[in-house]
């Protein structure tokens, strides 16, 4: 049976691991956590555990509610939808468990370590499986009476592949940066699809060349997550020591887990140092006027 999508609204998933939806109110309301990306590789049948630790970082006491969602994402974008159990599936959700009540105070400045547990199941399908441990903070109600319950909510991305017959693969969608530049830094923006069947953190290089072909810089890319069939924008900054002029080109390379090319795409662009070329000609100006203005007006001779 299919899964049972019970939210309508797409919600955009920022892969540094954090989701936030806030309220606003007299008294400020905050939480926040560490590790924001919980990623483990089990054999089905294995476990992983580990430690998270919420802090309240609201000016008072407050109310921390936890839960743990299953996530799917969606083909071709940078969303993701949030699912409810299949009928004799287990999911994330079940396979996490945190060794906390349900519903706990934080006083304010607090800090709690949370330990979790990640148990799969003897018959994980091989792949990508994606879930979010919640905590939402609200306010204690105050001794004067009743108080709208607002808050926050901060999410750990659990991610979770099984080994098996999956595949790590993806694509560039497009590669580009600057037309013409003066100086660096050079900035490049990679839209990257995750093409495969697990969660995947692209890992490359962009290397530059100028018109001889011999390098004149690079720059490593990576380090955020792309779920399977998601999309995501990664950006990438090159230095450059000296004075840059003439056509250079931009490749990158991105690779696998275990450094094979995935991925390549090329780009060019023009170096016109318009200052130094300024300062260049004006210097030339000066001295021929210089030199002209020399000759014409101081004569040299020579007594035997």
């Amino acid at each position: 049976q299919k899964t049972l999508i019970y939210r309508v609204g797409t919600i955009t998933l920022l892969l540094i691991g954090i989701f936030a939806i806030t309220s606003s109110t007299s008294a400020s309301v905050g939480l926040s956590i560490q590790p924001l990306k919980i990623t483990e590789t089990l054999a089905p049948g294995g476990s992983a555990s580990g430690v998270i630790s919420i802090t309240n970082a609201s000016d008072e006491a407050v109310n921390v509610e936890v839960k743990v969602e299953d996530f799917v994402p969606l083909a071709g974008t940078y969303n993701i939808q949030f699912v409810a159990r299949a009928p004799g599936v287990t999911t994330v959700r079940d396979w996490v468990t945190l060794d906390t009540p349900r519903s706990f105070v934080l006083k304010k400045g607090e800090v709690k370590n949370v330990s979790y547990t990640i148990q799969a199941p003897p018959n994980a399908e091989p792949g990508g499986h994606f879930g979010v441990a919640f905590f939402k903070a609200t306010l204690l109600p105050t001794s004067g009476g009743q108080q709208l319950r607002v808050g926050t909510q901060v999410g750990a991305l659990i991610l979770v592949t099984i080994p098996g017959n999956h595949l790590e693969k993806g694509a560039v969608l497009d590669f580009s940066g600057p037309r013409f530049v003066q100086k660096s830094p050079i900035n490049f923006k990679i839209k990257f699809e995750n093409t495969g069947t697990v969660h995947f953190e692209p890992k490359g290089k962009i290397t530059i060349a100028n018109m001889f072909g011999k390098e004149v810089g690079s720059v490593d890319v990576g380090g955020q997550v792309v779920l399977p069939t998601g999309i995501k924008d990664l950006t990438a900054s090159v230095n450059f020591d000296g004075v840059l002029l003439g056509r250079y080109t931009a490749t990158l390379k991105i690779f696998d887990g275990t450094g094979n090319i995935v991925a390549e795409r090329s780009t060019a662009f023009y170096a016109f140092p318009l200052w130094y070329i300024i300062a260049f000609l004006i210097t030339v100006l000066v001295l021929f006027f210089g030199i002209k203005f020399f000759r014409k007006n101081v004569k040299i001779s020579f007594k035997k």
